[in-house]
């Protein structure tokens, strides 16, 4: 599948093995998130999702162990419209420490991933076909 990017460097996008369902997003510059503070990371980098595709992106699993971010919308959506010149990706990043964190340009602490998407007919019914199991947990209660 063909991915046109706009990039500060030509090279922050990468599947790290030949495997990975993921690519990584890199800093596009050095940034300190002091104790307990929000930041937005930028990439400099816009990607157009290709037709019937969404981009999902989320921090990868070192993020956390390495830096103490948590992204603040947990996960990001980035939809086919959003990949005008300025539209680029930023990472929304919480520090939960009690220490600054140094995030440095060229730093892997995002991945993406391509979502295959189908956009749904909705059906309004008053009725569905199953039964009510109860209110929510109760499926694990017989």
């Amino acid at each position: 599948m063909k991915v046109r990017i706009k990039t500060f460097d030509w090279k922050s996008l990468s599947y790290e093995t030949s495997q990975a369902c993921g690519f990584d997003f890199r800093a596009s510059e050095d940034s300190i998130i002091k104790a307990g503070e929000f930041w937005l990371i930028e990439t400099w980098t816009v990607i157009e999702v290709p037709d019937w595709y969404a981009l999902q992106i989320q921090p990868r699993s070192s993020t956390f162990k390495n830096f103490w971010l948590i992204q603040t919308n947990s996960v990001g959506l980035i939809d086919k419209d959003y990949c005008w010149d300025n539209d680029t990706i930023k990472f929304s990043y919480l520090n939960v420490s009690k220490k600054d964190s140094i995030i440095k340009a060229g730093e892997r602490i995002w991945q993406g991933i391509f979502i295959k998407i189908w956009i749904a007919n909705f059906e309004v019914v008053k009725v569905m076909w199953n039964n009510n199991r109860g209110w929510f947990w109760t499926t694990w209660n017989k």
